[in-house]
């Protein structure tokens, strides 16, 4: 099965078109001006709903845009049974829910692939790509995230077949998404701020599934995965070490530069996640034993510092703010950035609203007024203020709302103090 995009070349990558204005930034181009997200952010903290022997469930978020926080202690598997039992409902749903989807993105993407891989998914469809994915990456997963998703269906009563073909998901197709990192003379305070905006398909049913697990491990780590139910893999993430990570695809990478056999990308972004600082965080992704090409931002508030990297199977490139310039890309002093688009970009937008909010690019400001005007991340929207310790979180409209936009940046963000969470 092949790593990249065209693999399941229909998923669409929603970039959707900002909606009515409700206000404007007036120092971007007419082409870029979009609107502000005007919603209040909501800073109540999340309400306890349940505990059990290894977790605590919560509930974060307001009205419609509510979704999971949920704490996990003990061993892996401990861990995995505890959000399976806090979760069941939800993970019973979501698997049933994404094999159909994946099922029918495949088949849409038919026509571009080849007999062979035709005839296997009629015969045996998606859970056959998904569990040959799974074949492919189990020797070289690490055995604590075997036995959490092994846990997991335990706790949830569901199969471990079913637990790890949903997290190998995230191997068949990445998402476009943008990266920012900024510190030192663009924010006010001098300290490090991320965005990590995932443009996907804000239809896909995970994202009814929202939740935000907090790994408490004995040796003191403690971590949020910014995710969905059941997804133990990171793709945005924010240590109490103070590490922070998210991804992006590389599109129109070297042929041949990645791979099958190998660690989930999710599964080694958690690695990173959980090294102590910048220096190991970046040992621990190219050492690894890497398969798909992505993208990745990394930032680390000891150092106070920001790296984007380009990697896969045979690819691994550290990149700062000094290091990219092109037309539609300038070098903005102490900001690291990656928009939505193919790198390299022939978008102007983002690197404008940078600009113009240079010195004052906070967290909430890259949360409601950079993502929100550029419509950026349309399946979740994060930032991190790394100082505070805060994570501003918004998630595309779940599908019983009918009500407001579909697209995460412009739906209610909530503050999260992760300094009362670790």
């Amino acid at each position: 099965m092949p790593c990249h995009r065209s693999t399941l070349s229909s998923i669409a990558l929603l970039i959707c078109v900002t909606l009515t204005s409700v206000s404007h930034v007036t120092g971007v181009s007419t082409q870029c001006q979009g609107s502000n997200n005007s919603f209040p952010l909501y800073t109540e903290s999340p309400v306890f709903l349940e505990s059990v022997a290894n977790g605590k469930l919560y509930q974060a978020g307001t009205g419609n845009d509510t979704f999971y926080v949920v704490h996990l202690w003990g061993t892996p598997y401990e861990q995995g049974f505890a959000q399976g039992q806090l979760l069941k409902s939800q993970i019973q749903a979501v698997t049933p829910m994404m094999m159909a989807y994946i099922d029918a993105q495949i088949h849409s993407a038919v026509p571009t692939l080849p007999q062979w891989l035709v005839d296997l998914i009629g015969a045996f469809g998606a859970p056959y790509l998904l569990e040959m994915t799974f074949n492919n990456t189990k020797a070289f997963a690490p055995q604590a995230y075997l036995d959490e998703m092994q846990g997991i269906a335990d706790g949830a009563g569901v199969s471990v077949k079913d637990i790890q073909n949903y997290n190998m998901f995230p191997e068949l197709t990445k998402a476009a998404c943008s990266i920012v990192g900024a510190n030192g003379g663009a924010t006010p305070n001098g300290q490090l701020s991320q965005l990590r905006a995932l443009d996907f398909d804000p239809t896909c049913p995970m994202k009814d599934f929202a939740q935000v697990t907090i790994y408490h491990d004995a040796d003191g780590l403690t971590y949020a995965n910014f995710g969905w139910s059941g997804m133990i893999g990171v793709l945005t993430g924010l240590s109490n070490t103070t590490l922070g990570i998210g991804e992006k695809v590389w599109i129109k990478h070297p042929k041949g530069v990645d791979g099958t056999h190998g660690e989930p990308w999710m599964f080694v972004l958690r690695d990173a996640l959980t090294a102590p600082n910048m220096d190991a965080a970046l040992s621990r992704i190219q050492n690894a034993n890497r398969t798909c090409a992505i993208h990745v931002g990394v930032g680390d508030s000891t150092t106070n510092t920001f790296n984007g990297l380009t990697i896969a199977a045979g690819a691994y490139d550290v990149y700062n703010w000094t290091s990219l310039n092109w037309t539609a890309h300038p070098i903005i002093e102490d900001v690291f950035y990656w928009d939505k688009h193919t790198q390299p970009s022939n978008d102007p937008c983002l690197g404008e609203y940078l600009q113009e909010y240079w010195g004052r690019l906070t967290a909430e400001t890259l949360a409601t007024k950079v993502a929100a005007s550029y419509a950026t991340g349309n399946m979740h929207c994060i930032t991190f203020d790394y100082a505070a310790n805060i994570a501003y979180v918004a998630n595309a409209r779940k599908t019983t709302v009918t009500s407001g936009s579909l697209n995460a940046y412009h739906r209610q963000f909530t503050s999260l103090n992760l300094a009362e969470l670790w």
